[in-house]
């Protein structure tokens, strides 16, 4: 009996088998993105807006999804309109995402942390938001930086540096349009009005790489 068929059937098979464990092994598993439209929002203080939060299927990825805030900064809110959230490889799954700012939220330019699970697969996407201030703003001086080091504010909204830190700090203006001087431990500046449209970075004189920046708009 020729045994040449035989062995070369075999030797077929077993490459195939050799070829489908290595195709198996190294192709990627079901999944899906998750990003935000837009990518950045601003809100006056008091006021609300929305963005879409997009969920896509990859390799015919299916799941109901959880989603949740994981990081958002104080005196705001997020609430999600939809109720039943399943993900198929049919369509993009569009979530509208509201966004409420309370009057005394600071003002600053902060990252929303939007996080999705769907079968235990968590991803996560940032989005900027950029509260624009009203009237009086807080700015924080602690561990050598300042919070917040950038914010928008309305035109006749005053800001006032508070610093906590031990030794003493300064915000001086690039272009020596304001400074508040040292400022001692939990000391606090006078009130620095901006009613002039236009951006103004500062800086700490005896720390240099300390900087921040607050542009005003109408």
């Amino acid at each position: 009996m020729n045994k040449t068929p035989v062995i070369f059937i075999v030797v077929i098979v077993f490459l195939g088998l050799n070829i489908l464990i290595g195709y198996l092994a190294f192709a990627e598993p079901p999944d899906y993105l998750i990003n935000a439209t837009p990518e950045s929002i601003s809100v006056y203080q008091g006021n609300s807006s929305s963005f879409k939060l997009n969920l896509t299927s990859l390799r015919d990825f299916e799941s109901k999804m959880m989603v949740g805030i994981k990081e958002a900064p104080d005196g705001v809110e997020i609430s999600m309109e939809n109720d039943e959230i399943q993900l198929s490889n049919e369509k993009n799954l569009i979530l509208k995402m509201n966004v409420k700012v309370d009057s005394k939220a600071p003002a600053g330019l902060y990252d929303i942390v939007i996080e999705a699970n769907g079968n235990g697969l968590l991803h996560s996407v940032d989005l900027k938001l950029n509260i624009i201030g009203t009237g009086q703003i807080i700015v924080i001086i602690q561990d050598f930086w300042y919070f917040p080091n950038n914010l928008t504010v309305r035109t006749g909204s005053e800001i006032i540096w508070i610093n906590r830190d031990l030794v003493g700090h300064t915000a001086t203006a690039d272009n020596g349009e304001f400074d508040t001087n040292m400022l001692q431990q939990n000391q606090a500046s006078l009130s620095i009005v901006f009613d002039k449209v236009g951006v103004y970075p500062w800086f700490c004189v005896p720390h240099p790489q300390m900087v921040g920046a607050v542009k005003v708009i109408e």
